[in-house]
């Protein structure tokens, strides 16, 4: 009887514990463990691309099944809130996707006529009808973000033929008189044509450049124009061909720019008289923010010169600016004078282009510095003009102490009413003093403008430098221990030093690195390229190191001199024993002419042994993505001589835990995929007068063309 007792009690155990473990298993599912997905990358349109008003685009995420339920074509994509941009409601799934697999998902959106910043929220419905998402809850939604320029209208941001004798012309043997030497036309000439006969046989009412190579087999002419300035969006445009009658012309038409002695090719077209004229219509986004830049118009010519008389017709540079905002006054009582009143609705408007100052956003007047510290000016300012500030317009030295600072474009669109925060970087002078710097806006054509009563007065940076040197050493060496780190991308482990050119990515020592700016820099650097795929990537893992109250981590983030389409993202990393991996700083870098000083203070980790690691993500195609990180190192230092200096640098992203696999036990570094968190990227803030969602990319930043 009591081994029958005790059988059936076992029985009831096991029933009970069966019981637990479905309700354990229902209430997993119903938390989201079935159900969940992990945001991978923008595979098209990543945040703050632009659009034009009323475009339609495509937009791509690629989402990773990290629940235990397999997702099928019952499953679908549906809009969640925001701006829905013209999407249907929802979209099914186009195939199965198990546990651990990714999937695109794809739909078609229409941006808005209206100029400004749109963001649509998205989400996931199971076959039941659930709603699911990313996250720590399984119930984020994901995003699509673009900007739209309001209405545009095309100005001549610089005309060829009205500075012909501005540029330096030149044969393969010495420079070209303009105007023309009539004693000296054998080398060459250009002139102005006013109303050129184009190839068949009309006549144009636009000027033209003539410009006939050296009387010699494969003769050239070239013209070198001073360009001031070139923005994103900016098109060369021009009219080519021959000058009518000219049979037996045949020749090449190069489009090139000059930095230095070297000479770059944008366009070529190979031309012969056929009746024809051809229009080139060539982007200038590529070199756009290059310092000291010239653009070359450039004439070969295909064997025997004599019968080349090729034409250049309407050369100019052509921007893009917000139209002017046409103003109705409303009209009170007035004595009329005969029989109707006039209202004018279309008259240009006086102080289309003003700023007022808000406020410093960092670095207040009077900061102290060390000499020789970098640091990073905002202001805060507000367009209280009629006109849009777009991101042709830029932020320019008039006088004072430059203190290194460089012309800066606009970093987004700004209109009426509204405020922007536009930061300059900046270096403190080497001896103790006072020092400011005076600024001001240049808009799309040219024309300087300010704050004050009359938009004249530019606003200023005043810092004062203390001490004449720094009391401090490198704590540690990130340049001269490279090669103590252990690096990888996608495709694996990396050598070290690698090899320049290796698709899996590599990393290279530099003695003397020469930045973007042109200048080059005595401190050593390291050149880091990550993987030749999409997105891809490159990290290096230091060994630990003991971290100690007040250790800052200093660099200079650039990308290397001639590495036009560089963009990419640096990222400080760290990593404590084998715990999770988190994130220090994240800064966007691309190809502009102006480096990043990052200057991070490590004391949060004061007394802890730390592995530092240094990550560059390509932000889309890692073409020309070479990334260097100069001086990098831990610097422990103190100020003699004066007051503690203060360092304001770029704003720093919080730390926050990166998606890393699962520690192990061995001391083999596992390498850290990157994988976008909720992490922003650090970004100039925008203050507007209207509620304007704010910037929280799932992926690194894209500057994108209006």
């Amino acid at each position: 009887m009591k081994i029958r007792q005790s059988y059936i009690l076992a029985i009831l155990l096991l029933v009970l514990l069966s019981l637990s473990l479905t309700a354990s298993v229902d209430t997993a599912f119903a938390s989201g463990a079935c159900d969940s997905a992990q945001f991978v990358s923008d595979v098209t349109v990543p945040d703050g691309t632009f659009i034009n008003p009323g475009g339609t685009f495509v937009k791509t995420w690629r989402l990773k099944n990290t629940g235990v339920c397999q997702w099928n074509t019952s499953y679908s994509l549906v809009f969640a809130s925001g701006s829905q941009m013209g999407g249907p409601a929802s979209v099914a799934f186009p195939g199965t996707v198990s546990p651990g697999q990714t999937v695109d998902l794809t739909i078609t959106l229409t941006a808005p006529t209206a100029g400004g910043t749109f963001r649509g929220y998205w989400q996931l419905r199971n076959s039941a009808g659930s709603l699911f998402g990313i996250g720590a809850t399984n119930s984020n939604p994901f995003w699509v973000e673009i900007k739209v320029n309001g209405p545009q209208q095309s100005v001549t941001g610089y005309d060829f033929v009205t500075n012909m004798c501005a540029a330096t012309w030149s044969y393969d043997g010495g420079p070209i008189l303009c105007p023309v030497n009539p004693n000296k036309l054998s080398f060459g000439q250009v002139q102005y044509i006013a109303n050129p006969v184009l190839e068949d046989g009309t006549t144009s009412s636009v000027p033209a450049l003539l410009t006939i190579p050296q009387s010699k087999y494969n003769g050239l002419i070239r013209g070198s124009f001073p360009v001031t300035d070139i923005f994103r969006g900016d098109h060369f445009q021009a009219l080519v061909g021959c000058q009518f009658n000219a049979v037996n012309c045949f020749v090449t038409f190069d489009l090139q720019y000059q930095v230095g002695d070297s000479l770059f090719t944008l366009y070529k077209l190979k031309k012969g008289y056929n009746g024809t004229m051809s229009q080139i219509d060539v982007d200038l986004t590529s070199i756009a923010g290059i310092r000291n830049l010239r653009v070359v118009l450039t004439i070969l010519a295909t064997g025997p010169s004599a019968g080349d008389r090729p034409l250049w017709v309407g050369p100019r540079i052509v921007r893009s600016v917000a139209s002017p905002v046409s103003i109705t006054p409303t009209v009170g009582p007035t004595a009329t004078v005969g029989p109707t009143a006039i209202v004018p609705t279309t008259t240009p408007v006086p102080g289309c282009d003003r700023a007022e100052f808000v406020m410093d956003v960092n670095v207040p007047d009077g900061t102290t510095f060390a000499p020789n510290a970098s640091f990073s000016k905002t202001w805060r300012l507000k367009n209280t003009g009629y006109c849009t500030w777009t991101t042709g317009y830029s932020l320019v030295f008039v006088s004072g102490d430059r203190m290194g600072g460089v012309t800066t474009l606009i970093p987004q669109s700004v209109v009426p009413g509204q405020t922007v925060d536009v930061g300059i970087n900046f270096n403190a002078p080497s001896l103790a003093g006072s020092y400011r710097g005076y600024w001001q806006l240049k808009n799309a054509s040219g024309n300087l403008f300010g704050i004050g009563t009359n938009a004249d007065q530019p606003f200023y940076v005043d810092i004062k430098v203390s001490g004449t040197s720094s009391n401090g050493s490198t704590a540690y060496n990130f340049i001269s221990n490279v090669c103590s780190a252990q690096w990888f991308s996608g495709a694996g482990a990396l050598p070290c030093p690698g090899t320049n050119g290796d698709a899996r990515g590599f990393v290279l020592q530099i003695a003397t690195p020469k930045l973007e700016n042109g200048v080059t820099d005595t401190r050593p650097g390291i050149l880091t390229f990550p993987q030749s795929v999409t997105n891809g990537y490159i990290q290096g893992y230091y060994p630990a190191f003991n971290v100690l109250t007040g250790d800052h981590f200093q660099a200079t983030l650039d990308c290397e001199y001639g590495a036009t389409g560089c963009f990419v993202i640096f990222r400080l990393d760290y990593q404590i024993a084998s715990g999770a991996v988190l994130t220090l700083g994240t800064f966007a870098e691309t190809y502009d002419g102006i480096y990043t000083a990052a200057n991070i203070d490590l004391s949060s980790l004061a007394g802890q042994s730390v592995k530092f690691i240094l990550t560059v993500l390509a932000n889309g195609s890692s073409t020309n993505d070479r990334a260097t990180w100069v001086a990098a190192q831990i610097f422990r230092s103190t100020a003699i001589g004066g007051d503690q200096s203060v360092s304001p640098t770029q704003t720093q992203i919080p730390v926050t835990e990166t998606l890393a696999p699962v520690p192990t036990n061995t001391s083999t570094i596992i390498p850290v995929i990157p994988t976008n968190t909720s992490t922003p990227i650090p970004s100039i803030p925008t203050n507007t007068t209207t509620p304007v969602p704010v910037i929280s990319t799932n992926t690194p930043l894209t500057i994108s063309t209006p």
